[in-house]
């Protein structure tokens, strides 16, 4: 049996901050002495061309490679961000990482956030038009699926407290940790 891995993935729209969220996840438990490990999948799809839809299959495939070498290091808790449009992307991360004991958190923002947040991080140009247009249609088809365990509000608020919020009603960490995460802050 696969010693159990308590993972969270981190879903939402695009520039619903899930990049953001995650890494700060794992600055609040290893603040508190949690051996974790926060990979942004997007960055293991970077490929031309595309072997699937998103490249998924490639994801899943260097997830499972990855995978080994934060558990040889005692990583014990996974902290994964992506989006999860279709619930059976879910057997695919417990095959990349045996024993994953998966909760998802859909994160949520305002459309016109989101829309700032991807105007300052992208020049004029066609691939910013695509994410415009995509974090509506894709924000709609989230809202639709519900494949969350649970959504918390990532709007105009610190990437501490959201990432606090998470772990609490994730059960990762107890009220006492939180504290003390907040004070760390």
């Amino acid at each position: 049996m696969p010693v159990p891995v308590p993972t969270l993935v981190i879903s939402g729209t695009v520039a619903a901050g899930k990049s953001t969220v995650a890494a700060e996840i794992n600055d609040t438990l290893a603040a508190l002495k949690v051996p974790n490990a926060a990979v942004d999948l997007d960055a293991l799809v970077w490929q031309w061309p595309s072997s699937s839809q998103w490249n998924s299959d490639l994801m899943f495939e260097n997830l499972a490679v990855l995978w080994p070498n934060y558990q040889a290091r005692g990583v014990t808790h996974l902290v994964l961000a992506r989006v999860l449009e279709d619930a059976a992307d879910l057997d695919r991360y417990r095959a990349a990482v045996p024993g994953a004991q998966i909760t998802v958190c859909r994160l949520a923002a305002q459309q016109a956030t989101r829309i700032d947040r991807l105007r300052r991080r992208m020049p004029p140009g066609p691939r910013l038009d695509w994410h415009l247009a995509r974090t509506g249609e894709l924000d709609g088809i989230l809202e639709q699926r519900t494949h969350e365990d649970f959504v918390v509000d990532n709007g105009l608020r610190p990437p501490r407290e959201v990432a606090i919020e998470i772990l609490l009603r994730a059960g990762w960490i107890s009220n006492r940790q939180a504290a003390e995460a907040a004070r760390a802050d």
